[in-house]
């Protein structure tokens, strides 16, 4: 491509734009992008990067070209940057949706461009997508929690995708998806670590009696943890699987979308924080032994034979606890100004405390 790489929606030219849906065959060759509208106040931005919605206006017979399209770019912070790097966490999302998003039986979104360029330096990396908006679909609420319903398709939905790639099928060659017991994920343990102070400063007062020492010391657990992940079948993990990365079709499907954390190791790691950040306590205590049935019969039924459903939720049991770093980590991030992030925070730790005891965790 002639034109400058975008580093933020702010950037995004039309004749860039042109290029890159030419390139990708969204638009034909006698096609433009006369204008590009990028709405300032809906641009998303967060820890880990940027995420704008963009309106396009077309030259010529676009024919079914989208009128929208979300833009996704990493972060600007060099600190930031500097920090996610031996995580490699853009490689992986980006790498997934050119290299794998094709062989999973999950929707993901259409990819109208990806850019990929892994460097020696953070600051030599480009990375760059251009995604379908899924505005016509509903997304996902995890404050309000998903339903029984959409929670069942979508443990059917993951299911599927883990069946496809049980036991490392097709993963063969995928050298930029770590085990989830390596060193990019027991990096955890220090991050959790750091992040602990801030998240018990802001948080504390609601840590149950009973939690408080597993709590406290979860990061010298985190490898035993994700050990036990690593000797289950390996499949492709998605590692954020929840509702706010999860849209749902009128049709009984689902589309996921941020595969950032994605690593090979138990599915289970999915499962548990899905089911116990997710759901309200009520719904989930009441509905866990039929849905994680579903899951596992969905497992069956695209091909496992080798994971009998006792052993299943033997190890769903440490997916559950795996889940317990996610607010921690969250909180070093967080828009205290913001009234959702704060309600999320709150309702995903009195969730995850509720899970976690009913499994038997605390003393």
């Amino acid at each position: 491509m002639t034109a400058a790489l975008p580093t933020t929606s702010s950037e995004i030219t039309a004749e860039w734009m042109t290029e890159a849906l030419r390139e990708s065959g969204t638009i034909g060759p006698d096609v433009t992008v006369d204008e590009v509208l990028v709405d300032a106040g809906a641009v998303g931005v967060g820890f880990m990067g940027e995420v704008a919605i963009v309106g396009l206006v077309y030259g010529g017979d676009a024919g079914d070209a989208p009128a929208t399209i979300v833009a996704k770019f990493p972060t600007q912070s060099p600190d930031i940057l500097a920090m996610m790097q031996p995580t490699r966490i853009y490689e992986r999302e980006h790498r997934f949706y050119r290299e794998l998003a094709d062989q999973s039986p999950v929707r993901t979104p259409y990819i109208h461009h990806v850019t990929c360029a892994t460097a020696v330096e953070a600051s030599d990396e480009r990375y760059m997508l251009l995604l379908e908006d899924l505005a016509g679909l509903t997304l996902g609420d995890q404050v309000a929690g998903v339903t029984p319903e959409q929670a069942r398709a979508a443990l059917v939905g993951l299911a599927a995708h883990h069946a496809e790639f049980w036991n490392g099928a097709g993963l063969e060659n995928a050298d930029f998806i770590p085990v989830i017991n390596g060193p990019l994920n027991q990096a955890g343990s220090a991050i959790y670590e750091a992040s602990l102070p801030g998240f018990m400063a802001a948080f504390g007062e609601v840590i149950r009696p009973e939690l408080v020492d597993f709590v406290a010391n979860y990061a010298a657990m985190r490898p035993q943890i994700l050990d036990d992940l690593a000797a289950m079948p390996h499949t492709l993990v998605h590692f954020d699987f929840r509702a706010d990365n999860l849209f749902f079709d009128p049709d009984g499907s689902i589309v996921v979308i941020d595969w950032q954390a994605i690593s090979q190791g138990g599915g289970v790691a999915d499962v548990g924080y899905f089911l116990s950040q997710n759901l309200s306590t009520e719904d989930r205590r009441e509905h866990e032994p039929a849905l994680l049935r579903a899951y596992h019969d969905a497992l069956v039924a695209n091909g496992v034979s080798d994971y009998p459903f006792d052993r299943f939720v033997d190890d769903y049991r440490v997916g559950v606890s795996c889940g317990w770093m996610i607010p921690v980590l969250a909180v070093g991030s967080l828009d205290f100004t913001s009234e959702r992030a704060i309600a999320l925070w709150t309702t995903v730790i009195e969730r995850t405390q509720n899970a976690l005891l009913d499994h038997g965790f605390g003393s």
